[in-house]
């Protein structure tokens, strides 16, 4: 019987292909990976180090882990990722209780590596300047359902944001071949995936740093081809990239979604201008008025940072009208932290932390008030939907997301009448609607009909608002 490893997995979604990618390290080491990490001879966290907090939820978790050298199984535990890679070789006295540390460098590295450490006992940290990258021909274990998976498109940042560490750990852009990705594509096609969500530090960037500034657009005609495939979807974009050629190309598609995640930050010139974010160039309203007179009904999910220094209330208020105006489909909203090694920690005029999760939890209940709106003009209608699985809290009811939902990070439908299948695209009606999810009842097929696809959908996913 072969020993068994856990890999915990913490942070975003890119984090996430990491992990999988340590999972078939493990696994060629000869273990059986595990999710109960209390059973693990060897258990690997993969760390974020973006924020303080994300920081101390990495070294809680390792503490928790650390347990179970004495109350379970565990003889090796391992940390690797961007907390090493932020902290390096203080991590070695500071965590005793962790056996091996690598940085970002080394996740297809990792069994020789922990071989290696094995063997000799020494050294405990491995470390170098960020150039690793995900690619087709590095073997990785998915972690996420059958029917869809993350793909990494990219590596690294090409910004330089004021308040961001992610050049520092991850180095800069650097870019895989169109025909690599269409490669990996069609494989998990092949074995049952139906919808691919491409991610990066920022996918507009993809083969800009190969000097191809179309890559992005000839990958996603690429992926048109790729049978077996429904949706393709686009993560993490950024405002500077978003150019006419990509939005002709989304609309001219038949799998990629009418989605775009676009962490915008913040409307305010002056404020994007100390973040480093084109201030005086970015006017995030033209943007969106160009997206939407593309793409009529997309959805658009956006990032937002309250409190960063220099901001006004009167600055929050022109904040609050954007959002109001926009009416995005889906928010995330942060509160500014003040990182160490990021230009923004020295700025002057501090906003009060009281001040900042204020303005934090009144944004969010702003968007709370809109995502409901938006969707109860979806109630009546016909729309397609993936099809995910039972309910992680009841059994008695299956769970789905429409094409402008991404998985993870944004609300889902309950279907509370129908029989599907995981990995089945359903037409569906809309039955009820919440803060951010949705009640439908699944429609059959009519006989010699094919599965629906978003194109198919005729109900309004975006929220136009004023803008």
């Amino acid at each position: 019987m072969h020993e068994k490893a856990a890999v915990v997995s913490l942070g975003c979604a890119k984090n996430l292909v990491d992990s999988e990618v340590l999972a078939a390290q493990v696994q060629r080491l000869g273990y059986e990976v595990t999710a109960e990490a209390s059973q693990a001879a060897l258990i690997v966290v993969n760390t974020c180090g973006f924020l303080e907090s994300a920081v101390q939820e990495a070294v809680d978790h390792l503490l928790e882990m650390a347990r179970y050298k004495e109350e379970g199984s565990c003889r090796h535990l391992v940390a690797v990722g961007c907390m090493v890679q932020r902290y390096g070789r203080k991590l070695v006295s500071l965590l005793p209780e962790v056996d091996l540390f690598l940085g970002t460098s080394h996740y297809h590295r990792f069994a020789d590596l922990f071989q290696k450490f094995i063997q000799l006992g020494t050294p405990k940290i491995f470390l170098q300047r960020p150039g690793y990258f995900y690619h087709g021909g590095i073997t990785r274990i998915p972690s996420t359902p059958a029917h869809w998976a993350y793909v990494k498109i990219a590596e690294g940042c090409r910004h330089r944001c004021s308040f961001c560490l992610i050049p520092a750990l991850r180095g800069p852009s650097r870019s895989r071949t169109v025909e690599d990705v269409v490669t990996e594509v069609r494989h998990l096609a092949e074995a049952g995936v139906v919808e691919v969500n491409l991610i990066a530090q920022d996918t507009t960037a993809f083969g800009t740093d190969r000097g191809e500034p179309d890559a992005l657009c000839r990958l996603l005609e690429a992926l048109e081809d790729i049978s077996g495939l429904h949706w393709v979807r686009l993560l993490y974009t950024s405002p500077f990239g978003v150019s006419d050629e990509l939005l002709r190309t989304m609309a001219a598609s038949s799998k990629v979604v009418p989605y775009l995640d676009i962490p915008f930050q913040h409307c305010v010139p002056r404020i994007l201008e100390a973040m480093h974010r084109r201030g005086k160039s970015l006017r995030p309203v033209e943007l969106i008025e160009r997206i939407r007179n593309h793409l009529p009904d997309v959805a658009l999910r956006t990032s937002l940072m309250v409190g960063f220094p220099g901001e006004t209330e009167a600055d929050f208020q022109e904040l609050c009208r954007f959002v109001t105006d926009v009416r995005f489909n889906h928010m995330g909203v942060f509160a500014f932290s003040a990182e160490k090694g990021c230009r923004a920690a020295r700025l002057a005029d501090p906003v009060a932390e009281e001040i900042k999760q204020a303005r934090r939890d009144m944004l969010m209940a702003l968007q709370q008030r809109i995502s409901r709106d938006n969707l109860r003009r979806l109630i009546g209608h016909r729309v397609p939907i993936l099809v995910e699985g039972l309910h992680s809290e009841t059994e008695f009811l299956a769970v789905g997301r429409l094409p402008t939902q991404a998985p993870e990070v944004d609300g889902c439908v309950l279907i509370v009448e129908g029989e599907a299948v995981a990995g089945d695209i359903m037409q569906a009606e809309i039955l009820k609607t919440h803060d951010y999810d949705l009640e439908a009842r699944l429609l059959p097929l009519r006989p010699g009909a094919s599965e629906p696809s978003f194109e198919n959908a005729r109900a309004p996913f975006g929220g136009r608002g004023k803008i």
